[in-house]
């Protein structure tokens, strides 16, 4: 059986959890379900990122500013095995396998492939985990794709091509990036227990 916090102490630190989420205005309106022992919650991420489209020609990519992950959060937190993450929206990723999927009958997994997420700890929480997701959106990690088809096809993509080349490519200029993404970034630390 995984840890608890006593009742109490677990809903407190959920409050501060999602006041720091309202902090960086992630949570989408009327996203959060409230269970006894359970939370969950749609979370938007306002990153640069791209969509896959079939094209005759090749892969063809849609820029992409908004992003859906969802969020339980159950009684084991903050303790590992305590919350569960998945990306929804479909996104053209080597670390990322959305469940909705454009190029694809069948839905995706959601998995998230981020060493914050894998080394989770009683002391991480949402709202850096929220920053180093967008910092994956936005520098995909080409070295260490999911083991799916679409993530592979991409690996091999971002390996040819980096996230300041697409820019150029798709006249993303810094004042637009800005400006779709009104979050600054902060530096994220990842403690080990």
């Amino acid at each position: 059986m995984s840890p608890e916090l006593p009742q109490e102490i677990w809903k407190d630190r959920l409050e501060n959890e999602i006041k720091g989420l309202r902090n960086l205005a992630v949570i989408e309106e009327n996203s959060i379900i409230r269970e006894e022992n359970s939370i969950e919650i749609m979370i938007d991420i306002k990153a640069l990122g791209f969509e896959y489209v079939k094209d005759s020609e090749g892969i063809d990519l849609v820029p992409k500013w908004n992003h859906r992950v969802f969020l339980k959060i159950n009684r084991s937190f903050p303790y590992p095995g305590g919350i569960d993450f998945a990306w929804y929206s479909d996104i053209f990723h080597p670390n990322i396998h959305p469940v909705e999927l454009s190029t694809s009958d069948q839905p995706g997994t959601g998995y998230i492939c981020l060493n914050v997420l894998k080394k989770w700890s009683r002391l991480s929480d949402l709202e850096t985990t929220v920053k180093a997701l967008k910092l994956l959106v936005e520098n995909p990690n080409p070295d260490d794709p999911l083991n799916y088809p679409i993530c592979g096809e991409a690996a091999e993509f971002f390996k040819q091509n980096t996230m300041d080349e697409l820019k150029v490519q798709y006249n993303i200029k810094e004042e637009e990036e800005k400006k779709e993404t009104t979050e600054e970034s902060d530096d994220i630390i990842i403690i080990d227990d």
